[in-house]
């Protein structure tokens, strides 16, 4: 049986904060095959990584996104529920897409880069956009582009016709867009249609699967020849399917 790859969900996230550069660090150095993150507009157009509409959460703070400029959220401590990374700016600082990048061309490594575009966003198909120009200055990434939005993929395909792209859904199941490559799910859904990953195989579907953090459940899914896990614990996991 062939083992799953293995993507840093919002990097190496276990004891760091999600989506700073120290969690993909981390993720580096634990031999992830790849990257999942998010990515949104500020209010100055830089693309960050960032999961929620808000900062609330990530960061304490009162605000959205969107209604912040980059300079405004980088006064903000990312790190407020990791006291112990308040003083590493890789840990404490929102990243940017651009950031991203660079660490993972300097770190010489093949790294799948898994790109959700989050949406509702009131920039709409501005994000596609923002992130095309993007890609366009970093050529010879392994990018792949995933979205819940139907939208936001039919977008990305009217501006590219070669990136991969991921359909991300939550059961029930509908009829995947047009265009996309991969299906991606909740393990829970997965875990409850057994049958799914063979039959979207057969449809020449690959699939990717959401977020997998025991080994039991990493051995359920390397059975049900999934194609990638998602995971908080990149290195953890991948040592429960090689032992």
């Amino acid at each position: 049986m062939s083992h799953p790859l293995i993507a840093a969900h919002r990097g190496a996230n276990e004891f760091l904060p999600e989506h700073s550069l120290a969690a993909f660090r981390q993720a580096i150095v634990e031999g992830a095959d790849g990257f999942e993150f998010d990515i949104r507009l500020t209010a100055d157009g830089q693309l960050v990584l960032h999961h929620d509409r808000t900062v609330k959460r990530t960061a304490g703070a009162k605000g959205s996104i969107a209604d912040l400029t980059l300079p405004q959220l980088r006064e903000l401590n990312f790190a407020h529920r990791h006291p112990d990374c308040v003083d590493n700016p890789e840990a404490s600082r929102i990243a940017t897409l651009e950031e991203l990048f660079a660490l993972v061309v300097d770190s010489g490594k093949d790294i799948k880069l898994l790109i959700e575009a989050k949406h509702p966003s009131r920039f709409g198909p501005r994000l596609e956009l923002r992130l095309w120009e993007t890609l366009r200055r970093w050529p010879g990434l392994d990018v792949t582009v995933m979205s819940f939005s139907r939208a936001a993929l039919a977008t990305w395909r009217g501006l590219d016709t070669d990136t991969p792209l991921v359909w991300i859904f939550e059961y029930p199941f509908r009829r995947p867009p047009e265009g996309v490559q991969v299906l991606s799910s909740r393990v829970d859904y997965i875990e409850s249609t057994p049958s799914f990953v063979e039959r979207a195989h057969a449809q020449g579907y690959e699939v990717y699967v959401w977020t997998v953090n025991d080994a039991e459940t990493a051995h359920r899914m390397a059975a049900l020849e999934v194609d990638l896990i998602f995971t908080d614990r990149p290195a953890a996991i991948r040592e429960s399917l090689t032992s």
